[in-house]
């Protein structure tokens, strides 16, 4: 017998890292070389546990106020 279920509902993609233009890149891990993937050129190795500095990414970080969870909102 086969189950079948529902589709999941699939979140909306206008969020703030959508909309400002979010990239997957790709780097090699400088502690153990494994390929590392991350988001605008900030990378963590789930290997080794090496991450690079947050201000080395393509991108500026958004500040606290852009953040849901900012309790001040």
């Amino acid at each position: 017998m086969k189950q079948e279920w529902p589709p999941e509902a699939v979140p909306p993609t206008d969020t703030a890292a959508a909309q400002r233009g979010s990239e997957i890149t790709t780097t090699g891990c400088r502690d153990c070389g494994a390929e590392v993937h991350g988001l605008n050129g900030r990378y963590a190795c789930g290997l080794c546990g090496w991450v690079n500095h947050w201000s080395q990414g393509d991108t500026e970080l958004p500040g606290a106020e852009e953040d849901p969870d900012y309790p001040h909102r």
